[in-house]
C-alpha cells in the first residue's frame, strides 16, 4: 500500500468513526455536537476523497471549492451533494459559534439521511479509486 493510499484509508476510517458517534450523541440528545460530528464525518471523507486527485486545502470552504472544481464539474458527484456539504457546514459554523443550542430532534434529523448518503456516494467513489 502506498502511503497516499495509506492516508486515504486512514482519513476514512475518521469519518466513518465520526459517523458511528453520531448515534450515541442523537440518543442522549446531544444534538449540537451530533451535528458537528455529522459534518466532520463529512469533511474527512471529503478530504479522503481529494487525496485520489492529490488535492489539499487548508480550510473548509477550500474543500468546497475544489470539490466542486474536480468533483462537481467532472460528473463524479452530484451538485446537490456539494450543496448539501456546504450546507452542513454552514450549520456546523452556526452550532458552534451561536449562543443557541438544539435542543429538538427535529431540529438535526432533516441533516441525518442527506448526510449518510452524501457519505456512501464519497465512500463508492473511493473505492473506484482503489479497484483501478
Amino acid at each position: 500500500m502506498t502511503n497516499k493510499e495509506l492516508a486515504i484509508q486512514l482519513k476514512m476510517e475518521k469519518a466513518k468513526s465520526l459517523m458511528n458517534e453520531v448515534d450515541v450523541l442523537i440518543e442522549h440528545q446531544f444534538y449540537t455536537t451530533a451535528i458537528s460530528r455529522l459534518y466532520y464525518s463529512c469533511f474527512h471523507a471529503t478530504k479522503a476523497l481529494m487525496l485520489t486527485k492529490d488535492l489539499t486545502s487548508k480550510t473548509h470552504s477550500g474543500v468546497i471549492i475544489l470539490l466542486n472544481q474536480h468533483f462537481v464539474s467532472a460528473g463524479e458527484l452530484k451538485k446537490e451533494h456539494a450543496v448539501f456539504f456546504a450546507q452542513l457546514l454552514k450549520e456546523r459554523i452556526d452550532e458552534d459559534y451561536n449562543d443557541f443550542m438544539i435542543h429538538e430532534f427535529s431540529d438535526i434529523e432533516p441533516f441525518l439521511l442527506p448526510a449518510r448518503e452524501y457519505f456512501k456516494c464519497i465512500e463508492i467513489l473511493i473505492n473506484l479509486y482503489f479497484s483501478k
